[in-house]
């Protein structure tokens, strides 16, 4: 799998219920603005299920503003929580 950052520049409570929605149990939150998500896509596929942005359907209203990036390596300090789920998340193999 691959883990993916979400991070937005404000709250933003309908792009949160997007990503609640369309991941539910592939989701961890970091805090109000920043998020990471599990799986096996790629970044534009995810900007548009969450609604930020599909190419397919430009002129569609967006949920909300982000950026997303792919996690290739990662590396800081933060809760063993944190570390426990991307690990769990980065050895999972796609599903498909």
């Amino acid at each position: 799998m691959t883990i993916f950052t979400v991070l937005m520049p404000t709250p933003q409570p309908q792009l949160v219920a997007a990503i609640k929605n369309t991941y539910p149990n592939e989701f961890l939150l970091l805090n109000d603005t920043q998020w990471l998500i599990s799986a096996s896509s790629t970044v534009n596929e995810i900007a548009a299920k969450l609604g930020i942005y599909d190419p397919a359907k430009p002129a569609a209203p967006a949920t909300g503003e982000a950026v997303i990036f792919a996690t290739t390596a990662y590396f800081g300090r933060a809760p063993m929580t944190v570390w426990d789920w991307i690990k769990v998340k980065l050895e999972t193999p796609p599903s498909g």
